[in-house]
């Protein structure tokens, strides 16, 4: 009769006893006298963050921007004023049209949504750029 072979149990990881300390397979221990140096692994990771852009560069939004300043160079939030502009004056023509002209009409002038947005440097002062809902 045929003995059944038996298989080998499954490969279970066994820690080193403690004390040893395991190399891996092609580690050569240096011979003594010789410096041990030692390998690092640097990996690069990505920054993400914001960036300050030059005032005179892209197009400004509704809200305040981290801008370097075209006058005095300062990375700066800048600070926002509104003023009237095309699309508060259509806005309120419109209105006039459709009947609302007994002080609703009014209502766009109240709104800075509708408003043109001046951008300045809080620091200097000067005038940065605009944001025009009509340009």
């Amino acid at each position: 009769m045929a003995e059944k072979s038996e298989q080998p149990p499954p490969y279970e990881y066994q820690p080193p006893p403690e004390g040893v300390v395991q190399y891996p397979p092609n580690y050569t221990q240096p011979t003594p006298g010789q410096p041990v140096t030692q390998h690092v692994i640097v990996q690069e990771v990505p920054v993400v963050g914001i960036t300050p852009r030059p005032g005179s560069v892209g197009r400004y939004q509704q809200s305040p921007e981290l801008i370097i300043c075209q006058h005095c160079n300062a990375t700066v939030t800048t600070s926002v004023s509104y003023e009237t502009g095309m699309l508060t004056w259509a806005a309120s023509g419109i209105l006039c049209l459709v009947g609302c002209w007994f002080g609703c009409c009014l209502i766009p002038f109240c709104v800075n949504a509708s408003k043109d947005v001046i951008h300045t440097c809080p620091n200097c002062k000067q005038l940065n750029g605009k944001f025009r809902h009509f340009s």
